[in-house]
C-alpha cells in the first residue's frame, strides 16, 4: 500500500492499555490494529522521526513509550475535539497528521 507510511508515536501506559499522550484526545491505541480518531475529532498526530518524537517529549514526560508505527498521511492541518484545537504548525516539530494508525512495535520508553 503505496498511501502508507512509517513513523513514531507516543504513548503512556496506564491499567495495562496504551492511550494518546494527550489527555483530550481520549485515544486508546492496540498493537498491531489500526485505531482511527474518535467521532467529532480531527487527525491523530505521529512523528516523522525517532529523534522528533524523543525530542520533543523527553525533557517532560517520564514512563512515556514511543512505537513504530504505519499510519495513513492526512490532507488536514489541523487537530481537534469538542474541547481543544490547533494548528500543524502549532504542534511540535516533526508532527504529522494521520488518519489512522498502527502500532508496530514499542521502540523506547521515555
Amino acid at each position: 500500500m503505496k498511501y502508507v507510511k512509517t513513523g513514531y508515536k507516543v504513548v503512556y501506559f496506564f491499567k495495562s492499555e496504551l492511550f494518546s499522550i494527550f489527555s483530550h484526545a481520549e485515544v486508546k491505541y492496540i498493537l498491531n490494529q489500526k485505531v482511527y480518531p474518535k467521532k467529532g475529532c480531527g487527525p491523530l498526530c505521529v512523528f516523522d522521526t525517532l529523534e522528533n518524537a524523543k525530542k520533543s517529549y523527553l525533557p517532560f514526560f517520564c514512563g512515556f513509550k514511543v512505537f513504530k508505527c504505519n499510519y495513513k498521511e492526512s490532507k488536514k492541518k489541523k487537530i481537534w475535539n469538542n474541547r481543544y484545537k490547533s494548528s500543524l504548525k502549532d504542534l511540535p516539530s516533526g508532527t504529522r497528521l494521520a488518519n489512522w494508525v498502527e502500532l508496530i512495535e514499542e521502540v523506547v520508553e521515555l
